[in-house]
């Protein structure tokens, strides 16, 4: 009788420990989801067998800017997983940040294998409108010698021009910035500053209005819209957006000094530094706002 019941309690146990690292998991994300990152991975490496949990533990190491230890983690999925356009785009921009924060030799050894990752996310998912920003802004930034291609990168704002208007602007202006043809760059994002105002539903993760604003910033366009986008970025800000909100205060001081408001200015870098000491660029900033 034992015998025959022991195909039964082992389909229980089976079905109970997937519910267990389950409801495990969605514990995680609910903590991510307030912002308790350490306490989220201590969760999540309980349930490391997870692909679920993995691809979290990746995207923690790399918010904390562990590249080699987030790329471990894609990799395993990617190799598990090789039909899933997510995996090879996390890796694809694992690797690249990693290229982007190490030396130009590392970056030249590893290059080949941002490509090949970020065009497999492209060519597995028509949709996946990141991987295809990620494509314009590596294409147009590299040289020809090493690859670069502005023909590839056009191709890429062409896919983006039937998915998503605003991201296709945002990658139109990259270009034109990168080629030093300031006046086209400030046009393309001034089209996509007044498309977020006029379609906010395009507007479909958080980083972009961090992007948006920080054209905004530059360029001196739209200086009330352009606070709004930056104060939405940081009240919703989360593990998976790439500029701490020091970077979002820092972009705020800019657009204070650019409209000669010294105090308003003052108070966002201050901010900025507060979050982040070593903010690049931020005592420059300071210097500026206190000889106005």
């Amino acid at each position: 009788m034992l015998t025959f019941f022991k195909p039964f309690i082992g389909i229980f146990l089976l079905f109970a420990g997937q519910l267990m690292a389950q409801q495990g998991v969605d514990e995680g994300v609910e903590l991510l989801k307030n912002h308790k990152i350490e306490e989220a991975r201590t969760i999540f490496l309980t349930y490391k067998d997870s692909p679920v949990a993995r691809e979290y533990l990746g995207d923690i190491a790399c918010f904390r800017k562990e590249w080699d230890r987030g790329i471990d983690y894609y990799k395993t999925l990617v190799k598990e997983y090789p039909d899933s356009a997510d995996y090879h785009f996390k890796l694809g921009g694992a690797l690249g940040m990693k290229a982007y924060y190490g030396s130009k030799f590392e970056a030249a050894l590893i290059l080949g294998d941002i490509k090949k990752h970020l065009k497999k996310a492209a060519d597995l998912d028509p949709g996946h409108l990141e991987a295809r920003r990620a494509l314009v802004e590596l294409y147009a930034q590299l040289p020809e010698i090493i690859g670069g291609s502005k023909t590839i990168a056009e191709s890429y704002v062409a896919d983006l021009e039937r998915l998503n208007e605003l991201d296709a602007l945002m990658a139109e202006g990259f270009i034109y910035r990168e080629d030093q043809y300031d006046e086209l760059a400030s046009l393309k994002y001034q089209q996509a500053l007044r498309t977020a105002i006029k379609k906010p539903e395009l507007i479909v993760r958080n980083y972009l209005k961090y992007e948006i604003g920080e054209a905004a910033a530059i360029y001196e366009l739209e200086p009330e819209a352009a606070t709004a986008l930056l104060k939405d970025y940081i009240e919703n800000y989360g593990y998976q957006d790439l500029k701490s909100p020091a970077w979002a205060y820092y972009r705020l001081a800019q657009i204070e000094r650019a409209q000669e408001n010294k105090a308003n200015a003052m108070k966002y870098i201050n901010q900025a530094l507060t979050i982040d000491p070593h903010l690049e660029r931020a005592d420059e900033e300071k210097r500026k706002i206190m000889a106005m």
